[in-house]
């Protein structure tokens, strides 16, 4: 059986303003700010990792497999073509919230992940 006080101090939390407000993501829409936000940066995805370079190309390792493939902005969207791994093309909306990116594939229609700079 809950007390007086622990009923009192539970409904005090309850109805504490909450001050800490989630921060939104913002489209990273132009290919200045991806390169200032990301390129040259090691982005990271659990323990599988890569770098997007400025000469274009794209390398790290995923799923303990070394990963390779060139990088082109078009339209708003990074468009990667691997040349390692699915070997496939993809142009992926890039949001950020300043300490973390999400990714959606698919010009943003298809499945989101989150990148971090730091493990």
């Amino acid at each position: 059986m809950m007390t007086f006080f622990k009923r009192i101090a539970i409904a005090f939390i309850l109805i504490l303003p909450t001050t800490v407000a989630a921060q939104e993501f913002k489209w990273i829409q132009t290919e200045a700010e991806f390169r200032t936000l990301v390129v040259g940066k090691k982005m990271w995805f659990n323990s599988d990792n890569f770098t997007i370079k400025s000469n274009g190309s794209l390398t790290g390792n995923f799923g303990g497999k070394r990963l390779q493939g060139a990088w082109a902005w078009r339209d708003q969207y990074w468009c990667r073509t691997l040349t390692t791994h699915s070997k496939n093309t993809d142009c992926q909306k890039w949001e950020t919230d300043g300490t973390t990116f999400r990714v959606t594939r698919s010009r943003g229609t298809g499945k989101s992940f989150d990148y971090s700079l730091k493990r």
